[in-house]
Order: structure tokens, then sequence, then C-alpha cells
């Protein structure tokens, strides 16, 4: 057995009916009883692999903390430390621009 979530969906006579109504083609109205579907699963690609050179010491540092209980891993987390770095850059920036225009 999975923790997947199952929706079901019950179709009435009443149902199809408000459909008909509401101008829903006939070929596209469902069918009476009851149905079970999975949920969609939307793939999005937001990473790209890539090769990086990083100093043995920064990952060793990285590659410990990952070692402790409940941590994220050593990529995660230095992904986290690039996005802290670049989203205080990018806070910094529309500052400045904010500054120029006053």
């Amino acid at each position: 057995m999975t923790d997947e979530k199952i929706i079901e969906v019950e179709v009435t006579a009443e149902d199809l009916e408000k459909m008909k109504s509401a101008g829903v083609p006939k070929k596209d109205l469902p069918e009476l009883g009851t149905r079970r579907y999975r949920p969609a699963r939307h793939i999005i690609k937001n990473k790209d692999k890539i090769t990086l050179l990083i100093d043995s010491e920064v990952l060793e540092h990285f590659e410990k903390r990952a070692e402790k209980e409940n941590a994220a891993s050593c990529q995660v987390q230095i992904n986290d430390e690039l996005r802290r770095i670049m989203e205080r850059e990018r806070t910094e920036e529309l500052k400045g621009k904010e500054k120029l225009a006053a």
C-alpha cells in the first residue's frame, strides 16, 4: 500500500444535467458513477546539472554538516547558501536602485 493520494469523483444524474445546462458538449460529459484518479505530477525543471570544482576544505565542511541527524544533504546545503547570497545581493541591488531614483 502506498501513501499516494487517490481522488474519488462521483458523477450523478443531477451533475450531468447541470453540465448539460451549462453548455458542456455531450462528448465531454463524464460517465455516471464513481471514478478514482491519482493527482497529476507536474515536473518542473528548475535545476541544471553542472560540474563544479570546490575547495576540499569547503566540501568537507558541508559534508560534516550533512552527517548530522535530520540535516539536509551536502548539495542542498551548498545550494541554500548560494541562494542566500544571491537573494542578499538582489536586495542590495534593489535598494541601490531605489536610492538612485529618490
